[in-house]
């Protein structure tokens, strides 16, 4: 019995080092995400504001002529609405659960697919870009329409993005094996998700586009969307080479 005591005591230790260990873990784990969403904020918010901050410099020359006072105004309010932008996908990813999140709300997911579809076709460069439809008949999905819209136009502008613009994309909808699930698969021909961020592909900031041409983002506040309406998200290679994203959204009850 003094042994069993002993060996319970020493278990109960091990046990209590093991979860300090893990609560040291992820406390490093938030302390990196918030250390990468606040150099992300700096970075993506500090550019444009310098910008905009030595065009007006430049706009209060008072023997500057009309024309080019005009191009420095047109330039200052592009950043602008780049940083609103930011702040607006920032609020997405943000959003504290006060919202709406859509659970009580249903949706077409064919529907969904063609006005995405739609979006995505007036953006520059897609007409060199092959977007195949796949949609077979499912129940309707939990969620709202326009948001989940969001979702698949921003895999769909990523997919694009990677290709340069030009390329294949397989749009996927079916029944999950549960039957209970939907599944919206987008596979694109690209070169693939780089190793050196598929761990944090879901992190806001988090992108392989050169600087200023993306935030990193858009994935993010996908994956915020559709955690927030009980479903999941998931990201691979396939053999055959590009990437392939796979949403699972719970059926409409």
């Amino acid at each position: 019995r003094g042994a069993l005591e002993t060996q319970l005591q020493e278990l109960e230790a091990a046990t209590a080092e093991l979860s300090a260990a893990q609560d040291q873990v992820l406390r490093s784990t938030r302390l990196a995400s918030v250390g990468r969403l606040a150099a992300g904020v700096a970075h993506e918010i500090g550019n444009p504001l310098a910008a905009i901050l030595g065009l007006i410099e430049l706009a209060r020359d008072e023997d500057l002529d009309p024309e080019t006072r005009d191009e420095f105004l047109a330039r200052i309010q592009k950043e602008t609405e780049r940083i609103n932008g930011i702040i607006r996908d920032l609020l997405d990813f943000a959003r504290d659960g006060t919202e709406s999140d859509g659970n009580d709300e249903t949706a077409d997911l064919a529907a969904v697919v063609a006005d995405a579809v739609q979006l995505v076709a007036p953006q520059k460069d897609a007409s060199k870009l092959r977007i195949e439809r796949r949609v077979s008949p499912v129940a309707p999905v939990r969620g709202n329409a326009d948001r989940l819209t969001q979702v698949l136009l921003n895999l769909l502008l990523n997919a694009a993005d990677a290709m340069d613009g030009e390329g294949d994309i397989v749009i996927e909808v079916d029944t999950d094996d549960d039957n209970e699930t939907a599944r919206l698969t987008v596979t694109d021909s690209g070169p693939g998700i780089p190793e050196s961020i598929r761990d944090q592909l879901f992190e806001p900031f988090v992108t392989s586009k050169a600087v200023g041409q993306g935030t990193g983002l858009g994935l993010a506040v996908t994956f915020t969307i559709v955690d927030r309406l009980g479903g999941s998200i998931e990201a691979s290679n396939p053999e055959g080479g590009g990437a392939r994203f796979v949403v699972r959204l719970p059926l409409a009850s």
